[in-house]
Order: structure tokens, then C-alpha cells, then sequence
């Protein structure tokens, strides 16, 4: 945050762009398919300073007054279920299983305005398979 306030000023008073540099750590798998266990240790995401930026928040805004657990739990409860219906409503659309099946042809169509040589050429090679 405060690096961020003197950005921001700095750039109100047009001394320059800034760069901000920002570490960031995922403590859950990529995916449901993900076992972070294979490649990091059980207890690496408890090493993390400061802990869970999220808990964190929740634990601020409570000691201010102005969280609570139950409103975090209900607003978990409500993230949950807004997440389950985009996902019903995105395979209503298809999957890769099932679901309309685009023309290959168009695959490398809107990519570049330019298309690469090398894009140029497995395209000339998907093409003439057929």
C-alpha cells in the first residue's frame, strides 16, 4: 500500500513511471487435478510471511468491527455457489467432450494481424492432410 501511495504521487508530480515489484504465493493447487504434494513440502505454505492475506483481511476488518465470522462464512457460502452456476452455465456451452466442434481451420484465424512464418507453414501442413 505504501508503495503503491508513492507511485502514485510520484507520478501526480510527472517524476517518471515506477516500477512495482509484487511477490505473490499460491497456498492451493492449480487445479482439482493438482497434487501440490508431488513438488512442494506439506507445511511450505505456512512459512509464508504474514500468513493468508485473506485471513488476514478477515482478522483486520474484525478487530475494527466491521466483519464478522459469520458474514465471512456466509459470503464463502455465496462465492461457492455463484462459482458452481458460472461453471454450470460454461458447460451448458459445451466441453471438450462434448459440445460444438469448431472447423480446425479457424484455429489460426484473429491470432496475428501478421501471422508468423512458422504459424504460416502448420497451417499449410494441417491443410494439406486433408
Amino acid at each position: 500500500y505504501a508503495a503503491t501511495q508513492w507511485a502514485a504521487a510520484r507520478a501526480r508530480a510527472n517524476l517518471g513511471a515506477t516500477v512495482i515489484e509484487m511477490v505473490t504465493y499460491r497456498a492451493d493447487a492449480h487445479s482439482t487435478s493438482d497434487d501440490p504434494s508431488r513438488y512442494r513440502a506439506a507445511n511450505e505454505a505456512s512459512a509464508w510471511p504474514l500468513g493468508d492475506p485473506i485471513r488476514r483481511l478477515a482478522d483486520h476488518l474484525t478487530a475494527l468491527g466491521e466483519w464478522d465470522e459469520e458474514r465471512h462464512a456466509a459470503l464463502a457460502a455465496e462465492l461457492a455457489e455463484h462459482v458452481r452456476e458460472e461453471g454450470r452455465a460454461a458447460e451448458a456451452l459445451g466441453t471438450l467432450g462434448q459440445g460444438p466442434q469448431l472447423d480446425r481451420k479457424t484455429m489460426f484465424d484473429d491470432v496475428y494481424k501478421d501471422m508468423p512464418a512458422h504459424l504460416r507453414r502448420q497451417r499449410e501442413q494441417m491443410l494439406g492432410g486433408e
